[in-house]
């Protein structure tokens, strides 16, 4: 433990102020962590070791994709920041999986980095109660916990300048720097993401508290100069016409988007290949060069070829970092393979013969937390009042990183005024998911959201997270009045139509016949309502707009809610009913001090995991990994067992 006294017993000590909460980051996650301490009302302070680096994205210049767009609409439905910043630095949109069905239907966006960087940090420094200052945190100062033996509170941080700042809650949010390494084949040299230094110190803080560190690795593709590519050689992806904004704040038509820049597609050969397998002795990945575990989703182009040797080809894309640059990422080309094998690797790809890398690939190593030492608020089980978002706590993703820091700052707030903590379910929210995920599940590697890992995602779709989430931000503060009464006039809209629709009859006659015959649809016999109508796979609400000229004129978003309600009514319902009988079980709460280790029945394995991790519920509990279905039966007699003594002991006391 680094205490106080020992803080300013060190050379050039100085107390440089108090705040309520210290975030340690300015990335994604602490952006959204002090944005929303600070706008709950808190003195904040946000610390970066480089302030032209605020919100930088050094890896792929995008936001949102599968699952990640669902996440950055939930983050603007509590009132977070990320998904007003991508709508204003968008230079190309794209609806992923549209002929998928509405669960998975996910935004996409390529972003200017730049714009996107500048737009934050504008936000952070307009803020008001909130002071970025330029730092390095070495050290977290913490002391003995009076209300738990063994344990510790957070008190505050130390700079590498000895500058001391005190706070009761302190948010950890490196991202990838601490003890960061960069990796390119025999080059190997300490350094965070885009050669900025790496946090030096802050690890050593982080075991002196007894938190558990791990150490993963990620990797990044070259960037090249768009002048000399080929690009007219290869297959155009252009943005989808209509563009569906991030933020529940905005309209389609108030994106004053210039022009959408196009991505280009290419192909790795069999010379790519050859040159892959004739260097794999000299890849880090392979030599046992690099210790950390890299992101099962996204592989390396070496790891592509060994793990998928009967793949004859792998996809490259190339897409824009900004409007004002020349230059491009190399999507799919992630290596740490030395710089003069990834130059001859990228003259193989189809139209890059002469392009000239900008910026070389690398692998980056680094440590990070096990996730499993956090509660689900995000604080950890071991020092009061700090708590971890992003990457440091194994997960990968901007999108991961912004809405675990929406939710740490928001807990940080309510832990100082002693309120209960947000805790997002599994069913309300993909952030309930990612942290449930990371919290009771761990990871062993980068931990990437997927659509897959959500139970009830017919009810995560991106088109409503502001009805599921925007009633919570508004409870909790982070949304304004002004946009409260926009939020209920758009329900009331859209319940009303749907009500309308129910209820609106279509009665047979020749125009509707023919109307329905052009769009290969069955006739109908009777009257039936718009909603039957829409019910049919090949009707949309748009199209029986030449039905129902009296309808009330709604927003693109609107119309969309309203199609998705009628036509996936009964999946929908199935969907609500299987979560009820889910609940049953999931809610159950476990007493926090519940004696799993005398809990006779249940298998060592998940004494110990039930023991260490205290599960909040039954569900969370039964997402432990080695606890079995039969170790939960046990769990439930024993608490039936339990409360049925409890009420014979009420009982014989009334007596």
């Amino acid at each position: 433990m680094y205490d106080l006294a020992a803080a300013r017993r060190q050379s050039g000590a100085y107390d440089a102020g108090s705040y309520e909460v210290i975030v340690i980051g300015a990335g994604h996650a602490g952006s959204e962590a002090a944005l929303a301490s600070a706008r709950l009302g808190r003195s904040t302070l946000l610390l970066s070791m480089n302030l032209d680096a605020v919100a930088n994205l050094p890896c792929n210049p995008s936001i949102g994709g599968t699952a990640k767009g669902q996440l950055v609409r939930e983050i603007d439905a509590l009132g977070g920041e990320m998904g007003r910043i991508a709508d204003l630095s968008m230079i190309q949109f794209r609806m992923l999986n549209a002929s998928k069905g509405p669960a998975v239907l996910s935004p996409r966006a390529q972003i200017d980095r730049r714009r996107y960087q500048i737009l934050m940090k504008q936000v952070l420094e307009q803020q008001e109660r909130l002071h970025l200052r330029q730092g390095e945190a070495i050290h977290l100062i913490s002391e003995p916990d009076p209300a738990a033996a063994g344990h510790f509170r957070v008190v505050g941080v130390q700079l590498k300048t000895q500058a001391i700042f005190l706070a009761p809650a302190v948010i950890v949010a490196t991202g990838t720097y601490l003890e960061s390494k960069v990796i390119m084949g025999e080059c190997q040299y300490a350094s965070g993401p885009d050669n900025h230094f790496p946090a030096v110190g802050l690890s050593d803080s982080l075991r002196e508290l007894d938190l558990p560190l791990q150490r993963f690795k990620t990797g990044t593709p070259v960037r090249i100069n768009r002048r000399t590519a080929r690009l007219d050689t290869l297959d155009v992806q252009e943005g989808d016409a209509v563009i569906v904004p991030f933020s529940f704040e905005h309209e389609a038509a108030s994106l004053s988007l210039p022009r959408q820049v196009p991505c280009y597609l290419t192909w790795t050969t069999a010379e790519t290949r050859r040159l892959v397998e004739q260097n794999l002795d000299r890849s880090p990945l392979f030599s046992g060069a690099i210790d950390g575990v890299g992101p099962r989703y996204c592989p390396s182009i070496e790891d592509k070829f060994v793990k998928f040797p009967d793949k004859a080809r792998h996809q490259i894309f190339i897409e824009p970092t900004g409007l004002e640059s020349e230059e491009l990422y190399v999507q799919g080309l992630s290596s740490s393979m030395p710089e003069d094998v990834q130059k001859a690797m990228l003259a193989s790809l189809p139209g890059m013969a002469d392009a000239q890398i900008m910026r070389s690939a690398y692998a980056i190593e680094y440590d990070c937390l096990d996730p499993t030492s956090l509660r689900l608020s995000l604080e950890t089980r071991q020092v009061r009042g700090l708590f971890c978002a992003g990457q440091i706590n194994g997960s990968s993703g901007y999108e991961e990183a912004a809405a675990q820091g929406l939710i740490a700052g928001i807990n940080a707030v309510r832990g100082l005024s002693g309120q209960d903590p947000l805790i997002l379910d599994r069913s309300q929210a993909y952030i309930g998911v990612l942290i449930d995920d990371l919290v009771t599940k761990g990871t062993m590697e980068p931990y990437r959201l997927m659509t897959s890992r959500a139970e009830f995602r017919l009810l995560l779709r991106q088109d409503n997270a502001d009805s599921r989430l925007t009633p919570v931000g508004h409870s909790i503060g982070l949304i304004s009045e002004d946009r409260w009464q926009r939020f209920t006039d758009k329900q009331n809209r859209i319940d009303a139509e749907v009500q309308r629709c129910r209820e609106m009859r279509v009665k047979p006659s020749d125009t509707v016949r023919r109307w329905l015959a052009d769009r290969n649809s069955a006739p109908i016999s009777q009257g039936v309502s718009l909603a039957d109508l829409l019910r049919r796979p090949e009707l949309s609400y748009v199209a029986l707009g030449a039905l129902d000229p009296q309808r009330p004129a709604l927003r693109p978003e609107e119309q969309f809610s309203v199609e998705v309600q009628l036509k996936y009514e009964g999946y929908i319902q199935l969907e609500h009913q299987r979560l009820r009988r889910h609940a049953r079980h999931e809610q159950r709460g476990l007493p926090p001090d519940l004696p799993y280790l005398e809990i006779s029945g249940l298998r060592l394995e998940a004494r110990q995991k039930l023991d260490r991790l205290r599960p909040a519920t039954l569900g969370q509990a039964s997402r432990i990994s080695g606890v079995s279905p039969a170790d939960i039966s046990v769990l439930m007699v024993y608490l039936q067992a339990e409360e049925r003594r409890r009420n014979e002991s009420r009982s014989s006391d009334h007596e």
